[in-house]
């Protein structure tokens, strides 16, 4: 089985992860095993007539269950007779790669305090049943994806992780699988393996490198003793390293919120970094974390603290920070703008416009990441009203946001910034689209007309920041950039960051 640390194995040579199997069960040498080449071949169904192409179709599949069959049995002939005095595990998969069948030889039963085939029957669930609760859907998962993408996995994986014994006490476990493919077409046809309790020589320095190998999935990780806070760093980055250092872990937290982290969210960070409220969470959750956003890197990440390892007596010795980037999955999430409540209509939309106001801006939407952001004003507005009256620029305005609410998706939103000027924010556009999406609203101002006064005509000016950022930060440099724009007026500037 594969353990949470072998996404990163994906990219180790097929040479180092045979090489690895030393350190996790010795003299196992599967890798090595027997090659089945005696089968029957299939008929090549295009040579025959096509009305007799079904029957070889069938007579092919029946061939090719005698086949998988008898490669079976010899591969697992050689694997047992091959493997230690350890603890075994065996799956057969279709074509489809479908589980076929699971089972455990009687080492590993014996291994995890079961007597016998009826104490723990050859069933997947068996083995589920042996993971610790709490890794247990992270492991199961990663198994069926190993699974999924195994041509892209070497023959040979390592893995070292808990399991629970019959008695519910915990052991660790270290070994190798062995991914067995049909020569034809490359399906997954065996997944066996061997593993064996390392428990007792498990020593600190060890773990430590499975540490090292979750740190790689971190941008930034540190293994934490729990004793007195000292840690090791796993993996940093530029940003980390601006900010000083302390030999208390939580010190050294507290330092990165103040070097990097987006003003908004200092406080909330500083709450959540409490050494007792983190333990506390972890052993009643089996992990905390805490969402933010950096200014020095321009992007989203999620802080999480979860268990390092622990001693004899089961409290914690170790527990891990690890701090990834979330950057992409916010955007997508946000790109499904989430409706907002009846009462919210009331308080977030602009009376006379009928958009969203300056409140919804404030209050909602200005530490939120985006692609875009668009002020615009109406050209000449104070002109407008002392030509048709403020009844009439009040129209004027209505007629402006309804077009610009027309010109943007659902998951957009279009602001009445203040009097005759109005903000969009986009949450997933190119920058080619940015501009193209400007010239047509420009277009379109054309053609709007005000009842009673023909002659009066629309023109707006935009200015626009394109580039992955919270929208506060855009705000700036689109001002800047409707700035430009007015000096000709109607026209569109757009400013890339």
């Amino acid at each position: 089985m594969h353990s949470l640390l072998e996404g990163e194995e994906l990219l180790m040579e097929k040479n180092e992860a045979a090489d690895s199997i030393d350190y996790g069960i010795g003299k196992f040498a599967a890798e090595a095993g027997i090659t089945v080449d005696d089968l029957t071949p299939l008929f090549d169904v295009s040579s025959y007539p096509e009305e007799q192409r079904d029957l070889v179709t069938e007579c092919n599949r029946r061939i090719d269950e005698a086949n998988s069959k008898y490669r079976i049995a010899r591969i697992r002939e050689d694997m047992f007779a091959k493997g230690l005095r350890a603890g075994m595990y065996f799956c057969t998969f279709d074509r489809n790669e479908n589980m076929l069948g699971f089972e455990f030889n009687d080492e590993t039963r014996q291994m995890l305090g079961y007597d016998g085939l009826e104490d723990l029957p050859n069933e997947f669930d068996s083995w589920v049943k042996t993971l610790v609760p709490e890794e247990k859907e992270a492991i199961v998962k990663l198994f069926w994806d190993s699974v999924r993408i195994h041509r892209e996995l070497p023959d040979i994986t390592h893995a070292t992780y808990r399991m629970r014994r019959k008695d519910g006490s915990i052991i660790w476990v270290t070994g190798a699988g062995r991914f067995v493919r049909r020569p034809d077409d490359g399906s997954l046809e065996i997944y066996m393996g061997c593993y064996r309790d390392i428990t007792a020589q498990l020593e600190l320095e060890e773990h430590l490198k499975i540490i090292e190998a979750i740190g790689k999935v971190f941008n930034f990780s540190l293994f934490i003793d729990v004793s007195d806070m000292s840690y090791r760093m796993i993996s940093t980055n530029e940003f980390v390293e601006m900010a000083p250092k302390d030999p208390d872990a939580f010190v050294f937290l507290r330092n990165n919120v103040d070097a990097t982290v987006a003003e908004s969210f200092k406080n909330s960070l500083y709450d959540w970094l409490d050494k007792d409220k983190i333990l506390a969470a972890i052993e009643e959750q089996g992990s905390t974390s805490m969402e933010f956003y950096s200014d020095g890197a321009g992007r989203w990440f999620n802080g999480v603290f979860m268990v390092g390892d622990r001693n004899e007596d089961g409290t914690l010795a170790h527990i891990v920070y690890g701090c990834q980037d979330t950057t992409d999955a916010k955007l997508h999430s946000l790109a499904q703008q989430k409706k907002i409540s009846e009462y919210e209509e009331k308080v977030y939309i602009d009376s006379l416009s009928e958009i969203r106001n300056r409140k919804f801006l404030d209050e909602k939407l200005v530490f939120e990441p985006c692609r875009a952001v668009v002020m615009a004003d109406i050209d000449l507005f104070k002109t407008i009203n002392d030509t048709i009256g403020h009844r009439g620029g009040d129209e004027a305005i209505k007629l402006v946001a309804k077009l610009l609410e027309r010109s943007v998706r659902k998951d957009d939103v279009v602001i009445r910034y203040g009097g005759d000027e109005f903000m969009m924010v986009f949450f997933n556009i190119t920058k080619e689209d940015l501009e193209n999406k400007l010239a047509r609203i420009k277009s379109s101002l054309r053609e709007i007309t005000i009842d009673g006064n023909p002659d009066v005509r629309i023109t707006m000016s935009f200015g626009a920041a394109f580039g992955t950022e919270l929208v506060n930060n855009l705000i700036g440099t689109a001002d800047k950039a409707l700035y430009e724009s007015k000096k000709t007026r109607d026209a569109y500037t757009v400013i890339e960051i």
